[in-house]
């Protein structure tokens, strides 16, 4: 049964190669880093906002298999299979939707993975040994079929779609400005204009630095104890102070060896 990871995983991990914004733009804004270091991207409420959107198409789905095949005598792996095809299907519009920078491998991976579905699903249904028998072609046969699928995606992607445009127009974050001004292919704004407490950014990245007792030296020491450098900090000095004296020791020791 693990044979569907194939196609529901391969979206999702293509998705690494997106990119929020240009190499140009992030070299012209720099400052855009203190925004995703302070946690503005990823955080509970993001991941609390993708568990609610699984959720929701979670009932889209189960609601509306459940409703189109109400009245007709499907077995139990049909009305599976319909929910499958509705989860996939949901899954290749979210991706598409939250993909910023489209390449070829990114599209063959979405949409090519949607058409390698039903050719997979296709096979399986030819087996009369997978337990899937004829399946896929009865459903692909049966106009209800496409409508719930059509049905899922509607029901599932308009209210995902609105909530992002409602954000994207009246509550746009920094990412999503110069997003715009990327798409627009205008001058982008100075970061002074779309950050205007560039100070607050930094306070909130320092209190997510790691603090360290008091009594820890904060210089990277060796792990042998008999190191030298294990006793040895940098204290009032520079480490160029530090370097020094290590080629002074290394040096003596060698003219004793000579001597």
């Amino acid at each position: 049964m693990a044979y569907n990871v194939f196609y529901t995983s391969i979206p999702v991990l293509v998705s690494v190669l997106d990119k929020d914004l240009s190499e140009e733009t992030v070299m012209q804004h720099p400052q855009i880093l203190f925004y995703c270091q302070a946690g503005r991207l990823l955080n509970p409420s993001t991941f609390a906002g993708w568990f609610g959107r699984s959720l929701f198409h979670a009932i889209v789905v189960f609601v509306i298999s459940i409703h189109a095949y109400a009245y007709d005598k499907s077995e139990m792996e049909e009305i599976s299979m319909v929910a499958l095809s509705g989860c996939i299907w949901l899954q290749a519009f979210v991706v598409t939707m939250e993909t910023n920078s489209f390449t070829i491998l990114q599209l063959v991976a979405i949409w090519g993975n949607l058409a390698f579905f039903y050719v997979i699903n296709w096979i399986f249904s030819a087996l009369p040994s997978s337990g899937m028998y004829t399946i896929m072609f009865r459903l692909c046969r049966q106009p209800s079929y496409w409508i719930a699928v059509f049905l899922m995606v509607a029901a599932g992607m308009g209210p995902v779609l609105a909530i992002k445009y409602f954000r994207y127009t009246y509550r746009p974050s920094k990412i999503n400005t110069l997003q715009q001004a990327e798409r627009l292919g205008g001058p982008i704004l100075s970061f002074g204009t779309i950050e205007p407490q560039p100070r607050s950014i930094e306070k909130e990245v320092s209190t997510l630095s790691i603090t360290q007792p008091e009594d820890r030296n904060p210089v990277s020491e060796p792990l042998l104890s008999d190191s030298p450098n294990s006793t040895r900090s940098f204290g009032a000095g520079t480490p160029f102070d530090f370097f020094q004296s290590q080629s002074r020791l290394s040096l003596s020791r060698h003219t004793r060896k000579d001597n």
